[in-house]
């Protein structure tokens, strides 16, 4: 999807869902108190993961002294923020301090010989100090796979296990979980056609007006995004107002966009137009420098 995905929202003017209030109160309550669901992608996404030049690894791995070969990276690394261990085929890594500041976490992963930008990103509740990515700038174009795995039970912020092949040359970005301010955006990883963003509601297969209706009784604004099927397989999304949406369109799933925001994603039905170029309904991602 040349790594097309994330749009504005578009807030519906409804009168009837106010900012404020008890019904916004206890939707933020709700959202505090459960993980929004995880579900089969929209489409699959680019990933991947680089090893580094040595110098880099030798200057910052020698003032710890852990793990140092003779030559080349580190094949493990810890300082406050994260500790990172080579394994025959992945990286483990532990997120000990997600409050850290980025550089630390870079630190880390380029002792043990890997070409990372971490970033310090706003997530939903219970998604802190997790490590969101990997991204591949332009895109991953190389043998292997790459990707990342949660391992639980973990004592820490976060614990998983990295895969990556060594000899990718390009350059990979990491974000690390945040605890969003109120009204901020989620950064979010991959899409699900069945997220939820509703406790006890089910959204996925719904009308808009059913879905609408439901978030607005909960006092939360809404968000809505076309659905694109792509020609080389997979989704794209387009962030459109309100009145660009029927009341009898499907809902293919939703999530929380902030903590007084739900993004609701709608299969695009008739009269809703040719799609569009996706390089028109572009824009900038967490990711992108």
């Amino acid at each position: 999807m040349n790594g097309i995905d994330h749009l504005v929202k578009a807030i519906d003017p409804a009168p009837r869902a106010p900012e404020r209030g008890p019904g916004a109160r206890e939707l933020r309550a709700e959202i505090m108190a459960t993980e929004p669901a995880r579900s089969r992608p929209f489409r699959v996404r680019t990933r991947g993961f680089v090893l580094a030049g040595a110098a880099t690894a030798l200057a910052v791995a020698g003032a710890i002294g852990i793990g140092l070969p003779a030559t080349g990276p580190a094949t493990e690394y810890a300082n406050a923020a994260v500790a990172i261990k080579k394994a025959a085929d992945h990286f483990t890594v532990t997120v000990t301090d997600p409050a850290a500041d980025r550089e630390r976490f870079e630190e880390a992963f380029r002792a043990v010989g890997l070409n990372v930008t971490v970033k310090i990103v706003p997530v939903a509740p219970g998604k802190e100090g997790e490590l969101i990515g990997p991204v591949v700038p332009g895109g991953f174009r190389w043998h292997g796979s790459v990707g990342v795995q949660a391992v639980r039970p973990c004592a820490s912020a976060f614990c998983g296990k990295v895969w990556l092949p060594s000899d990718f040359p390009g350059r990979v970005v990491f974000g690390i979980g945040r605890q969003a301010a109120a009204g901020e955006a989620y950064v979010r990883d991959d899409l699900a056609t069945d997220s939820e963003c509703m406790t006890g509601y089910p959204a996925h297969g719904r009308t808009v007006e059913a879905v609408r209706a439901e978030v607005l009784r909960r006092g939360a604004k809404i968000g809505y995004r076309l659905l694109w099927s792509s020609p080389g397989g997979g989704w794209y999304e387009q962030s459109v107002p309100a009145e660009r949406i029927e009341a009898d369109w499907i809902v293919a799933g939703c999530r929380p966009y902030s903590s007084d925001t739900m993004e609701v994603y709608v299969k695009p039905g008739p009269g809703a137009g040719p799609a569009p170029d996706p390089r028109t309904v572009a824009t900038p991602e967490w990711y992108d420098d």
